[in-house]
C-alpha cells in the first residue's frame, strides 16, 4: 500500500469519525483491512459515560443481526453434509410447525422470502406466549401462527422470525445447542477469540456500555434486550478484530465451500422483487460498485460490515449507541468510498421556503404514507407504516425538485398537479418508477 494512501486514508477517516460520532453515539470502533490486511484501526470517543473510561479497538459490542451470518453458514455447512436440503419445507425439520397456504423451504428463510411475519410485529401476541426469557421452541411458538404475508419467494421482507427458526432447525439436525454448535464448528474453526452467544455467555468485561437517545439529545444507559428473544437472529457479541478474523475465514475456505460462499453472497431474486439479499448478507452498491454487507441495530448498540469484493476493502463500524435515524450505516458506506478512493457524494443546498414547500403527508392508497419534514435547513423523509421499513433519514437535492436518500437505491421527485395545485411525490428504485405518492396535508 503507498505511503500517500495510507495517510489520506487515515486523515479523511479521522476527520469524518470526529465529526460524525457526536450524531451517532458515545464511542466507536472503526477497522479497514485490504486484501486480508489491517490498514486501519482505531477507537473514538468513550465506552463508558459515568466512568469516562476511553473505548479501545478490542472492544467487544453486541452485534445484533450481524449474527445472521453466523446463522446462514451454520445451515450451509449443514447443507453441504447431506443433512439439509435448501429446498426442504420447514416441516422436514419441524414437524409440528403448521402448514400454510404455500410450502416454505430452507432457502427462503434464508433469502428474508418467506412471508412470515416479523415476530417483533405481532401486533397483539397471544398472553399464553409471552415469557420473560425464550427457549426456541418457545420462541418458535411465539409467531408459527401468523398467517402469510406473501406467497414465499415472491417478495423480499426482512423478519427475524426466519432466522430464530433457522437456528431452531440447527438445534434440531444437528443434535446440539446453537451455541454449542457454534463454538464447535465455527468460533472455534474461525479462531475467534471475543465472539461470544450472549445467553450462555453474558459476560460484561471488555463489552463497551451501550446507550440509548430517542430524543435526539441525551445518551441514557440502554435498556438492554433480553438476548434470548433474538436467538440466532441476534444474540451474538463479538469486536472489530473477531469480524475480521471472521471474513477471513470465509475467505479461506474453512468453513464452507468457495462455491457455496459464492452463493451466500449473490442477491436471491424473488419472481416478483428485485434481488437484494442472499443468505445472510445483503448484495448491494455504492456508486455502482457491488457490496456483500450486513449491520446489526440492538438496544445500545448499532454496527455494521461492508465488503467489497472486487476491491477487496472491508469496512467493519461498531457504535456504542442507539438511534433512530441511519447515520451509522451512512458513515460507513463515506468511509469505504475513502477506502476506494471516492468522493463522498454531496446534494445541493437549496433555502427553507423552497424546502418548506415540500413538507406534508403524502400517501399511496390508506396504507401507505410518506411524512416530509424540514429541521434545521435539512429536509428529511419518513414513512409512517413500519413494513415500508423507512425510518426518518436525509434528503439530498440534487435540483430543486428531485432528491436523493443515502441508504438506498431511492430517489424522489416533487411535481405540481396541475389541476390540484398540490404537490405529488414519484418515488424510483434501482427498477425504475416505483409509485406517485399524492400530498394529503
Amino acid at each position: 500500500m503507498p505511503p500517500a494512501y495510507g495517510q489520506r486514508l487515515e486523515a479523511q477517516t479521522d476527520s469524518l469519525v470526529n465529526a460524525r460520532l457526536p450524531g451517532i453515539a458515545p464511542g466507536a470502533v472503526v477497522l479497514i483491512a485490504k486484501k486480508g490486511q489491517v490498514i486501519y484501526r482505531k477507537a473514538f470517543g468513550l465506552a463508558d459515560l459515568k466512568t469516562k473510561a476511553a473505548m479501545t479497538p478490542d472492544m467487544i459490542f453486541r452485534i445484533g443481526s450481524m449474527t445472521k451470518q453466523f446463522t446462514a453458514i451454520a445451515v450451509l455447512q449443514l447443507v453441504e453434509q447431506g443433512k439439509i436440503r435448501l429446498q426442504d419445507s420447514i416441516q422436514v425439520y419441524i414437524p409440528d410447525f403448521p402448514h400454510k397456504a404455500y410450502p416454505i423451504s430452507i432457502e427462503n428463510l434464508l433469502t428474508q422470502t418467506s412471508g412470515i411475519i416479523n415476530f417483533q410485529e405481532i401486533a397483539h401476541p397471544d398472553p399464553k406466549k409471552v415469557h420473560e426469557h425464550y427457549t426456541p421452541a418457545q420462541g418458535v411458538d411465539y409467531f408459527k401462527d401468523e398467517p402469510l404475508r406473501f406467497k414465499p419467494g415472491s417478495q423480499f421482507e426482512y423478519s427475524n422470525s426466519n432466522y430464530f427458526l433457522l437456528g431452531y432447525i440447527v438445534e434440531r439436525v444437528s443434535g446440539q445447542s446453537f451455541d454449542s454448535y457454534l463454538q464447535d464448528h465455527i468460533i472455534g474453526p474461525a479462531n475467534l477469540k471475543h465472539t461470544f452467544y450472549l445467553p450462555t455467555h453474558p459476560q460484561t468485561e471488555g463489552i463497551a456500555g451501550g446507550y440509548s437517545r430517542f430524543d435526539g439529545k441525551h445518551w441514557e444507559n440502554a435498556e438492554l434486550q433480553d438476548p434470548t428473544m433474538m436467538y440466532a437472529a441476534g444474540a451474538l457479541t463479538s469486536n472489530a478484530d473477531d469480524l475480521l478474523r471472521w471474513h477471513q475465514a470465509l475467505s479461506d475456505g474453512k468453513l464452507i465451500s468457495t462455491a457455496m460462499l459464492t452463493r451466500a453472497y449473490t442477491g436471491f431474486k424473488p419472481t416478483d422483487a428485485l434481488a437484494q439479499y442472499g443468505y445472510g448478507w445483503f448484495v448491494k452498491d455504492i456508486d455502482g460498485i457491488k457490496t456483500v454487507e450486513h449491520s446489526g441495530s440492538t438496544d445500545g448498540y448499532q454496527t455494521d460490515e461492508l465488503w467489497l469484493p472486487h476491491e477487496d476493502v472491508l469496512v467493519i463500524t461498531l457504535f456504542n449507541g442507539f438511534e433512530t435515524d441511519m447515520d451509522w450505516q451512512m458513515i460507513t458506506n463515506d468511509i469505504a468510498r475513502f477506502a476506494i478512493g471516492h468522493p463522498l457524494k454531496t446534494g445541493i443546498q437549496l433555502n427553507d421556503d423552497s424546502l418548506k414547500a415540500l413538507c406534508g403527508t403524502y400517501a399511496v392508497g390508506t396504507d401507505h404514507q410518506m411524512v416530509i419534514s424540514l429541521k434545521k435547513n435539512q429536509l428529511y423523509v419518513e414513512a409512517t407504516n413500519p413494513k415500508d421499513r423507512l425510518p426518518q433519514v436525509k434528503l439530498f437535492a440534487e435540483s430543486p425538485s428531485r432528491f436523493y436518500i443515502k441508504e438506498a437505491a431511492l430517489k424522489f421527485e416533487f411535481k405540481i398537479d396541475a389541476g390540484t395545485g398540490n404537490y405529488v411525490l414519484t418515488t424510483y428504485n434501482a427498477a425504475g418508477k416505483d409509485a406517485d405518492w399524492k400530498k394529503v396535508k
